[in-house]
């Protein structure tokens, strides 16, 4: 009875072993459906952000070279600003101070010390002068300065009307040492007149 029983056991026991086999394969090969279709979302997802990352990373490179074009652009002078008729302007007024302060040194019947405050008032105003020129030449050069061109031609008014005043200065300065030097030439004739005369 014994052996009867334990016989009957084991076919249940064995077919209970193949169902539950049976259902664990059942089991994992729904866990492997479901996985293939979570790896393929993932890989949906990832491909996603991958293709969101390129588009912002090429619109902030877009951004950028835009930045970099305006600012590239900034460097470059418009030939209508270099061809500004004040900046010939600026350039006419620096020579005729330099020519002026060429004849207040030339001047006769000065004294050493006048002489010496001519040099240095010429020394003065030609340091001026070349500042001035120096910025209206960085001004209009390219990759020199990064402006809109509305403010190269406000720097540039600038420097037309500071030359201006330095203009008016030096031909000021002339005529008054001119006068000077004419009186004091018309004071020594009078008095070799008046040596002669005596």
């Amino acid at each position: 009875m014994l052996l009867f029983t334990n016989a009957h056991v084991y076919p249940q026991g064995w077919s209970n072993f193949f169902s539950q086999q049976e259902a664990d394969i059942k089991y994992m090969l729904t866990q492997i459906a479901e996985l293939k279709v979570y790896i393929s979302e993932v890989e949906k997802g990832y491909d996603i952000a991958k293709k969101g990352l390129t588009f912002i990373g090429d619109q902030k490179k877009g951004e950028f070279d835009l930045h970099g074009a305006f600012f590239n652009s900034l460097k470059t002078v418009n030939p209508a600003i270099a061809n500004y008729a004040k900046v010939a302007d600026i350039i006419s007024y620096q020579l005729s101070i330099i020519s002026s302060f060429k004849k207040i040194l030339q001047l006769k019947n000065m004294s050493a010390a006048e002489m010496g405050y001519l040099q240095k008032i010429y020394n003065s105003m030609s340091i001026a002068c070349t500042k001035s020129m120096e910025m209206l030449i960085d001004l209009v050069t390219d990759d020199t300065y990064q402006m809109k061109d509305n403010e190269r031609l406000q720097r540039i008014d600038f420097i037309y009307a500071d030359m201006k005043d330095k203009y008016a200065f030096t031909q000021s300065f002339y005529n008054d040492a001119a006068l000077l030097s004419a009186q004091r030439q018309n004071e020594n004739l009078e008095n070799d007149f008046l040596k002669k005369l005596y």
